[in-house]
């Protein structure tokens, strides 16, 4: 249930409560102890008085495009090392199943199977002496090469990438299933200090 409803819910209970235990207070007085409009106070409250259930009906809805049967075949296929994303999964259904099904109904079957679009998580994690380790170089950096410009990058991004290489895949997975990875280490030195870019092999920036 959305937070919206559930305030809602305890609102109209809070309404018809005060009205309870005090019979003589007025919609208005109800009105302003709890913060609302005064027909959302007379309406509850005489749905209270009048044994009504307080939560709204259950409404029917369409039925859903995905049955039992095809939420089962997307959940499977997802769970395959070429189907890492909800589109791929949607055209190898259409292949496989010839279910013609959307994007957006195979992403809601799988969120609501507590699946998720997740990387694995890279370790080890940056520690701070990592960071003050990077933040040296780039200073050696800017002292070093402040007559060459072949090299510099200007850029108002914090996090960027320079290629996809060792860069881990998402997959739909539950979270406790996502597993981790070794911290991919690249060929190519990308640093950021106060907005400026250097790049070039570790090698050369030495």
């Amino acid at each position: 249930m959305a937070k919206g409803i559930v305030a809602l819910q305890k609102l109209r209970e809070q309404a018809a409560t005060l009205k309870k235990y005090h019979p003589d207070w007025s919609f208005n007085k109800i009105r302003k102890t709890i913060g609302c409009r005064h027909s959302f106070v007379s309406r509850w409250v005489r749905r209270d008085q009048a044994c009504e259930p307080l939560h709204d009906q259950s409404r029917s809805g369409r039925p859903p495009k995905a049955d039992a049967a095809a939420q089962e075949h997307i959940v499977m296929a997802a769970q395959l090392p070429e189907c890492r994303t909800a589109p791929d999964v949607a055209a190898k259904l259409q292949q496989d199943q010839h279910l013609s099904l959307s994007v957006t109904t195979v992403k809601r079957v799988l969120r609501q199977h507590g699946l998720q679009h997740l990387s694995p998580v890279a370790r080890p994690m940056l520690t701070d002496s990592h960071k003050l380790a990077r933040v040296k170089f780039a200073k050696a950096v800017l002292r070093r090469h402040k007559t060459s410009k072949r090299k510099w990058l200007n850029t108002d991004s914090k996090i960027f990438h320079l290629h996809e290489m060792g860069r881990p895949l998402r997959r739909w997975c539950s979270p406790g299933a996502r597993g981790t990875v070794p911290r991919p280490k690249h060929s190519i030195a990308a640093h950021v200090y106060m907005g400026i870019c250097y790049w070039g092999s570790p090698s050369s920036c030495l």
